[in-house]
């Protein structure tokens, strides 16, 4: 079981900071990655600067170098190479003069390289609806968001059903190769995710916000009226713990979706509980927590 902490006021994320003790294991000049999801260009639900940014002057406290991080997308849009993605960045407000922070974008000029270096890295995930995994929260920020191109392909598609073989790897056959089940995708997200974990051992740490939730990802460049009203700020050491807290409070608050399977709801055919339940398997976490609200 879990520790997850938990705050009604979305504008506390360095308290919540230092009640979660995600420090802890940050020592002098490390650097720190502040794994965001800047949204895409016309999408108005993602995390603003103004309420990640306390997360920066956190790290700096510790005397460690914080940097905002995110890869390119596999389709075309606002975020798929990486001048546009920083012009995206910069009009959404994720400056190092507003915010503290540089940016990188982790996967070079187009998406073909990999992440390959950092000494600590804190997710801050905007949790929502997605119509192929169900939600999205911490595990897909980590498993899906900083994924190279080539690896963000590999989890959606599916070779054995693929119908241009043999030239599915070039550009104008790329979404031929978008045929992977949600199963799948689910699967492969929670390992990729698992993998970037074990490589940084005991130092990442993950904070959702239940903010704005809308029905699909941040990806889209429009984002539906939230599901539900504003919940909070949620923090943990355990990826898996902290998004099954979400679910369940998304589940448990009034809103225009009035299931208590929110996310059923609005993407019956797919079974969000997939990733959770893989993502556990491997060791990622844990789906039972403690909530300790502060």
């Amino acid at each position: 079981m879990s520790q997850v902490f938990f705050t009604k006021d979305p504008d506390q994320v360095a308290k919540l900071f230092d009640a979660a003790q995600l420090g802890k294991n940050i020592a002098k000049d490390d650097f720190v990655a502040l794994k965001i999801h800047f949204g895409e260009r016309g999408n108005n639900a993602y995390v603003k600067s103004d309420r990640a940014k306390p997360v920066v002057k956190k790290v700096k406290a510790l005397k460690a170098k914080p940097f905002w991080l995110d890869s390119n997308t596999l389709y075309k849009g606002s975020r798929s190479n990486t001048l546009d993605h920083l012009q995206t960045a910069f009009d959404h407000g994720y400056t190092a003069g507003k915010t503290g922070a540089h940016v990188l974008i982790a996967d070079g000029l187009d998406g073909l390289d990999h992440v390959v270096k950092t000494d600590a890295l804190i997710a801050i995930s905007h949790f929502k609806g997605h119509e192929l995994t169900g939600f999205g929260g911490a595990i897909k920020n980590l498993g899906m968001g900083l994924a190279s191109r080539a690896d963000k392909l590999e989890q959606h598609s599916d070779c054995d059903n693929c119908k241009a073989k043999p030239n599915c790897r070039k550009k104008e056959n790329i979404e031929s190769c978008w045929v992977g089940s949600s199963d799948s995708v689910q699967e492969k997200m929670a390992e990729y995710a698992a993998g970037v974990a074990t490589k940084l051992k005991n130092k990442t740490a993950y904070i959702n916000f239940i903010t704005d939730v809308s029905e699909n990802c941040d990806c889209y460049d429009f984002n539906s009226e939230p599901i539900i009203p504003d919940v909070g700020i949620l923090a943990s050491f355990d990826p898996v713990a902290l998004d099954q807290a979400c679910v369940d409070m998304v589940n448990k608050t009034d809103g225009r979706i009035k299931s208590n399977d929110k996310f059923r709801e609005l993407w019956p055919n797919v079974d969000w509980s997939v990733q959770l339940k893989h993502a556990e398997k491997i060791g990622l976490g844990f789906r039972k927590y403690e909530l300790k609200e502060i």
